[in-house]
């Protein structure tokens, strides 16, 4: 399988194994840099693997801001989060499916344990934007 760089999932130790459009697939292993007091996922790297999988199933490829050349960005506007359960040995799968396109586009992801068990659930709304046109970093005075 094909291994993709994602900014935020990298930098904690993740990656995306599997990627096309409307859908993707990611893993990140448990790590210290990843785990919270009591030896199992912190919450917020569930989320950062959920949400960044969520983007590369929107984007169906690798974003480079450099190469999007008129695409469209999908930043989060809306998590919706349900932690069920969570996992002391790893590694998490987290799998999106896009469910509906548009100019708000909204991603269902599954984040699974080693053996199965279902650790989140995240319906997650995405604006679709031009990056060079749109955001905090590009506010007028």
């Amino acid at each position: 399988m094909a291994k993709y760089e994602w900014t935020m999932l990298s930098a904690i130790g993740g990656t995306i194994i599997e990627l096309r459009e409307g859908y993707a697939l990611g893993e990140l292993p448990l790590s210290d840099g990843v785990k919270q007091p009591t030896g199992v996922f912190h919450a917020g790297a569930i989320v950062a693997l959920a949400d960044e999988v969520a983007s590369a199933a929107i984007m169906g490829g690798v974003v480079d801001p450099e190469q999007m050349q008129g695409r469209k960005f999908p930043y989060s506007i809306q998590l919706s989060v349900n932690l069920l359960t969570n996992d002391p040995e790893g590694p998490l799968r987290a799998e999106a499916n896009v469910v509906k396109e548009g100019g708000i586009t909204v991603v269902d992801t599954v984040v699974t344990a080693r053996n199965g068990a279902t650790v989140a659930l995240m319906r997650s709304t995405h604006r679709m934007v031009d990056p060079r046109k749109h955001g905090p970093h590009k506010r007028k005075s």
